[in-house]
């Protein structure tokens, strides 16, 4: 068949741009100029002029037959996938060729990156630093010639392993080269069901058990901490009348209205996204919408979030620990990440977060993904003996080999080139389609169970649905897009964009002609039985036949050590500001912190709006850039129900008292949706912890933790109903081991008969009054961005509501939200009321003046006064409490609930700040929001 090859070049090209900027900041400062030349090629006896407009757009591209690179200018790299892997924008190029009756028999990519200045040594070592992936990519070389583009290559064969007779050391030095990362313990179980048995199990079985005990995918640490126990069982004593699922499925679920279920589920894939960001964001994304398709008989994503902590991404290049990639690229890929997977999928972004902290060298990458679901479809079945098990949408390829069992260890600085198979390769248009396909096949009754490939694969899918009656697999009929794939790795692939149903024979036909009609791949690659057994063929030979009860019962537990750590902290000591000069360098400082400043600028490429059901996206206000810390949904078409979602996340609290971060970040989420309008007692959470790998401390601050939220929400009546731990946040290099701190992610979802009730947080009219609400005194600065800009964290929390007191808060809110009593308001988080007053001034174009003399009126101690210091009012973090906006008469009062009359709205756009009768602060917000503006246009180039 002949090759036909088509060049192109963007006329103006931002990733080449982004490219070149980034390769400079890490000292390839020769470089003047990238330039990326896409090569499409192309097999088959086609008219390639009619093909011209599938590949590129005239607008923007040029193309040509040949190579428009000048090789005087600099060396030339070509990147290409693997012979024996196929290209994930292979499918949809011959799907549209064949739309044009054009007979193209095969596709491949490739790009060749041109570097302006290097030499070719230079230019190497970039493109093998940054710019490919070698587990599935490869330097095409010039003089290469392609005979066919079709996948080609030989899988090993399946090889026994035996463990009869290593020692304890031998075994855990065959686990560490294997890359099973399993613990001794569990090594020596199969080591004991090799010699019970009287065979050496295969190198298949092996894997699978490796990964099914995975601590990411078993959740060893939290069964030998008791920790998944206690978390079910506080959301089991609530009982909430609206929760429909919890901890069982791929999500958890809350009734919504008329008739619906809305779902949720967080998960992280912090180890992919720490050494290729764009393939492990992609995943991020992938995996947890499929981890709504497959809630229940198949939910429907409407709605997303991308969460990201990393290190500073302003870090000067020798500070970046050796092995770990530098934090600007890891947030500039992540964001590019983001934006190539859910915009395709047409998913609103709800909330982009990011954050920074010394401890991220391997970073935390969170997504949620938010469902709609029928009621009736909203719990699965068990599989049938003689159900067929049907994969559908993309092929398997070698990407996300050692997945789960990579992202349950710590990293180190060889990770990055020893484990870069475990990132998945996305293609989010593959998972659109079985996206819009899968709710057909639901309403149709064709739907037994279903679940994502995710961790694990087909291995971890078969053998989970599986698991109370026994399945057989052939993987022959597994397709492939990596033709030397092994059979272990058939069974582990963690390849993006498929899901596993489990089908009734009858209903085959019926399933097959709804998913041909969607353009969804499907394959029946074996069947569920009544065998008990986990088995598996491939060429013929049976390479794996497990007991499920050994599978699934035999995995031990092993207790874990507990040590209170000993935290090193000091009293925090701020000098308070002297000076006009001092005070405007205060507020300067904290709008232009990571954490505080403008991230529209990263935010904006995701969309927000696709499917018409946003009411309130991430950025509102006048200026569209606003942070609005809340998302509206009115899913249901016609009607004015409306889901919430707020998020809370801090890793600098965790640092300082985990135990009281963990109850914090469960009152910030809750407090922003109730100030809003939303009554917690409609609410459920979802929760997503990370903590460095366990010790005895870590096991402690987890244990710490965990029970803090589960007595916290067992108090207040609003149940955590999903959830995921990630227990390996360590980097280990040089000597050098870097923890994350101890992390919790706190999502809340919420529901509201009516979208047109939500109050937000702009300023709505000059003249009213803006009033503090709850409590606003005692360590309001320990683990504040104020602190922080010091270099400072502090020994203590603010952590100043039990769960009565935060009750008696929330439900004043609800009372004077009810009687129109304030027109906008804001949760107290980072950055204090000071924040809070800039995002509903700029957003509004209304000022504030603000008198810092006052006292906090306290209703059940008389009129005891208590002056907190001015800075610690301004900057204070006071988690729980508000800031509301109320009209200027009647007098406001708020009888039980702590508050304090701060100032006023005005008509003038700026800032003003008395105090003691004087004026120390007066800014406009043109001045405020240009410091505001700055950091992430400099983080992002």
């Amino acid at each position: 068949m002949p090759i036909h090859s088509i060049f192109a070049l963007s006329h103006d090209d931002a990733e080449a741009r982004s490219w070149l900027g980034f390769l400079r900041r890490h000292g390839y400062l020769a470089l003047s100029a990238l330039v990326i030349e896409r090569v499409f090629w192309l097999e088959g006896a086609v008219d390639v002029e009619a093909l011209l407009p599938l590949l590129a757009n005239p607008l923007y591209q040029t193309t040509a037959r040949q190579s428009m690179l000048d090789a005087v200018r600099g060396p030339v790299v070509e990147i290409a996938y693997r012979p024996a892997v196929t290209d994930p924008e292979t499918p949809s190029i011959l799907a549209a060729a064949r739309a044009l009756g054009q007979k193209l028999e095969f596709a491949r990519l490739s790009r060749r990156y041109q570097f302006v200045g290097l030499d070719a040594a230079e230019a190497r070592q970039a493109a093998a630093r940054f710019l490919y992936n070698p587990a599935v990519e490869r330097v095409r070389e010039p003089e290469e010639a392609w005979i066919s583009l079709r996948p080609s290559g030989e899988p090993d064969p399946v090889r026994s392993v035996t463990l009869v007779g290593l020692s304890d050391d031998d075994l855990a030095a065959l686990s560490r080269e294997r890359s099973w990362y399993a613990p001794l313990p569990q090594m020596k179980v199969i080591q004991a069901h090799e010699i019970e048995r009287g065979r050496p199990h295969s190198d298949a079985e092996i894997e699978i058990l490796a990964q099914s005990w995975s601590d990411h995918c078993y959740h060893t640490t939290w069964k030998s901490l008791g920790l998944l126990k206690q978390l079910s069982a506080a959301t089991a004593a609530i009982n909430h009348p609206l929760v429909v699922s919890s901890f069982e499925d791929n999500a958890g679920g809350m009734e919504f209205y008329d008739g619906w279920v809305i779902t949720i589920k967080g998960e992280t894939h912090n180890f992919p996204s720490s050494i290729a960001p764009f393939g492990g964001i992609s995943t991020k994304h992938g995996g947890v919408i499929r981890d709504t398709l497959g809630f229940g008989k198949g939910a429907y994503p409407i709605g997303g979030t991308t969460v990201m902590g990393t290190m500073d991404p302003r870090l000067a290049d020798e500070n970046v620990p050796a092995g770990a990639l530098h934090p600007r690229l890891i947030v500039s890929e992540s964001i590019r990440g983001t934006s190539y997977y859910v915009n395709p999928m047409g998913i609103p972004m709800l909330h982009p977060v990011y954050r920074i902290h010394p401890g991220y060298a391997k970073c935390f990458a969170l997504g949620h993904s938010i469902g709609l679901i029928p009621k009736r479809y909203a719990l699965k079945e068990t599989p049938q003996p003689g159900d067929l098990a049907l994969v559908i949408g993309g092929e398997t390829g070698r990407d996300g080999i050692h997945g789960a069992t990579a992202s349950s260890a710590s990293m180190t600085g060889e990770t990055l080139a020893k484990e870069s198979a475990a990132v998945q390769i996305g293609h989010p248009i593959t998972e659109r389609n079985f996206a819009t396909a899968i709710p057909v096949l639901r309403d149709a009754g064709l739907i037994r169970s279903i679940t994502d490939l995710g961790a694990g694969g087909i291995s971890s899918a078969a053998g989970e649905m599986g698991a109370e009656i026994g399945v057989d697999l052939d993987l022959d009929r597994v397709p492939l897009k990596d033709r030397s794939l092994t059979g272990w790795e058939i069974l582990l692939s963690e390849s993006q964009e498929r899901m596993l149903i489990a089908v009734a024979p009858q209903n085959l036909a019926r399933a097959e002609s709804i998913l041909d009609r969607y353009e969804v791949a499907h394959a029946v690659i074996g069947q569920f039985t009544g065998s008990n057994r986990f088995e598996a063929s491939w060429r013929g030979a049976k390479i794996v036949d497990l007991e499920m009860g050994f599978l699934w019962g035999a995995c031990p537990i092993e207790p874990t050590a507990i040590s209170e750590p000993k935290r090193v902290a000091e009293p925090l000591a701020l000098p308070e500001p002297a000076s006009r000069e001092e005070w405007l360098r205060a507020i300067h400082g904290v709008l232009r912190h990571y954490h505080c400043a403008d991230q529209s600028a990263a935010g904006s490429r995701f969309d927000s709006t696709v499917q018409g059901r946003t009411v309130i996206g991430p950025y509102g206000g006048r200026n569209h850039r606003m942070p609005t810390n809340i998302a509206v949904s009115a899913p249901l078409r016609g009607k004015p129900y409306g889901v919430v979602t707020t998020l809370a996340f801090n890793p600098f609290y965790g640092e300082i008292d985990p135990a009281a971060m963990a109850r914090m970040m469960v009152i910030e989420a809750i407090t922003k949706a109730v100030v809003a309008g939303v009554d917690y007692r409609e609410m459920v959470l979802c929760d997503n912890f990370y903590t460095p790998r366990m010790r005895p401390e870590t096991a402690w601050d987890l244990k710490q933790m965990v029970e803090a939220i589960a007595k916290f929400s067992a108090e207040i009546g609003v149940p955590f109903i999903s959830g995921k731990d990630s227990s390996s946040g360590t980097f280990e290099s040089d000597g050098r081991r870097i923890d994350v701190p101890s992390t919790l992610a706190v999502m809340a979802m919420g529901r509201v008969p009516d979208v047109s009730r939500i109050v937000t947080k702009e300023f709505k009219r000059a003249g009213n009054r803006l009033v503090l609400l709850g409590r606003a005194e005692g360590d309001g600065l320990g683990g504040s961005v104020y602190a922080d800009l010091r270099g400072k964290r502090g020994d203590c929390l603010f952590d100043g509501y039990d769960a009565p007191g935060i009750r008696v808060l929330w439900d004043m809110l609800l009372r004077l939200q009810r009687e129109d009593r304030y027109l906008s308001g804001s949760a107290i988080a980072e950055g204090g009321v000071l924040l809070r007053l800039f995002e509903a001034g700029s957003g509004s174009g209304l000022g504030a003046r603000i008198d810092l003399g006052g006292s906090i009126l306290r209703p059940h101690l008389g009129d005891d006064i208590v002056r907190p210091r001015t800075d610690e009012l301004l900057f204070g973090e006071f988690i729980g409490s508000v800031l509301i906006e109320v009209p200027p008469e009647p007098a406001f009062a708020a009888a039980g609930v702590p508050h304090l009359v701060l100032g006023e709205v005005t008509s003038e756009q700026e800032f003003t700040v008395i105090h003691h009768g004087a004026e120390i602060v007066r800014e406009s917000w043109t001045n405020l929001e240009a410091s505001w503006s700055e950091t992430f246009r400099e983080v992002l180039g």
